[in-house]
């Protein structure tokens, strides 16, 4: 696994896609590809957040299992709002925008199950967020070897926190992405199971995972609120309205 994450590194850091070759004998499980996701780990530097996936019985089944997964969001690789990035250190990248929360505790695995209540109360704010989405395997390349490559996260740019979240009903609410002032892209902020903080609770039910799993301080996205954009040269304007925006220049 060491020997397939150092393959997966190099591709990164080179912007390159690998051909699947005798990865897909070495990832046959959730747990195989966590594995490659802690070798990731331990050379990447700090955990910073988690882009959530599976959220339902129909994705599950590409993995295959019965609960959410989840791939970490890397140091070097996550960004304050307002972000520069470069087009030519990705692949083939395409962009999401998404409704992320910050823990203000640890949310360590345990047997009772987690209720939105108690998520509710762990959560310390919402923040608007893009996702560069970005995989360095080809689109034919199994659920699992994804899974391994970080859950093909590019890039991270987050918004401003938004502490007083709570009163806030996002039913209705849509955010709209532009480049260079034109709108390109517009989704709904409940996309995600009508309540993006249930992506929340499915990954905290869905422990144990790589890298020490929920901590204080990490995000966790939920999920695109947009039909996925391929990303160009330009600025790059995520407005969530109330929530804030989110600004990316790809040069």
């Amino acid at each position: 696994m060491s020997e397939l994450a150092d393959r997966l590194a190099r591709a990164r850091a080179e912007a390159r896609a690998l051909a699947v070759g005798n990865g897909a004998a070495q990832v046959g499980s959730v747990a195989e590809a966590y594995r490659v996701q802690d070798a990731l780990a331990a050379n990447a530097g700090k955990v910073r957040g988690w882009k959530v996936s599976a959220l339902i019985p129909e994705q599950q089944r590409g993995y295959p299992t019965d609960r959410p997964v989840a791939g970490p969001l890397f140091a070097p690789f996550f960004h304050a709002s307002p972000a520069g990035l470069t087009r030519a250190r990705f692949v083939t990248p395409l962009l999401e925008c998404e409704i992320a929360y910050r823990l203000g505790r640890d949310l360590p695995a345990r047997v009772q199950p987690y209720d939105r209540a108690e998520i509710e109360e762990a959560v310390e704010a919402l923040v608007p967020a893009i996702e560069i989405a970005d995989c360095r395997w080809p689109a034919e390349a199994s659920e699992l070897l994804k899974l391994a490559d970080d859950m093909g996260n590019g890039a991270f740019v987050a918004g401003e926190a938004v502490r007083h979240w709570r009163g806030i009903d996002l039913r209705g609410r849509e955010v709209a992405l532009s480049l260079d002032g034109d709108e390109i892209a517009r989704g709904l902020c409940t996309r995600i199971l009508g309540d993006p903080l249930m992506g929340v609770v499915g990954l905290a039910n869905a422990q144990p995972l790589p890298a020490g799993g929920l901590k204080r301080g990490q995000i966790v996205t939920t999920g695109t609120c947009i039909t996925p954009v391929p990303m160009k040269a330009g600025k790059y304007v995520a407005d969530f309205g109330s929530l804030g925006r989110v600004e990316m220049t790809v040069g």
